[in-house]
């Protein structure tokens, strides 16, 4: 386990942890050592590695179908076809 001791803290600091700390019922420490482990430092990527990362995701998202009007008026004629009868969405476009 790592210690750590932290000096020199302007008066009133830590007031409000330790009103959060009562209300929870839950220790000062308990408290603070919950706030360091929730907020610990995300180290930041290369220019190279965030790039690579972004293409990563945008090659799971997926590709707008281009024309969304066939889609619009299936759904708001089907209430996202809710209505009795009314089948899946078809796109009875062509050429795309």
């Amino acid at each position: 386990m790592e210690q750590a001791i932290i000096r020199k803290l302007k008066d009133g600091t830590l007031a409000p942890y330790r009103a959060v700390a009562k209300a929870k019922g839950t220790s000062l420490e308990a408290e603070l050592r919950e706030v360091i482990e929730r907020n610990v430092p995300v180290p930041k990527l290369d220019p190279a590695s965030r790039l690579a990362l972004a293409r990563k995701l945008q090659a799971k998202t997926l590709k707008p179908n281009g024309d969304s009007t066939a889609f619009i008026r299936w759904s708001r004629d089907t209430n996202a076809g809710r209505l009795p009868g009314s089948a899946g969405f078809e796109d009875d476009r062509t050429g795309d």
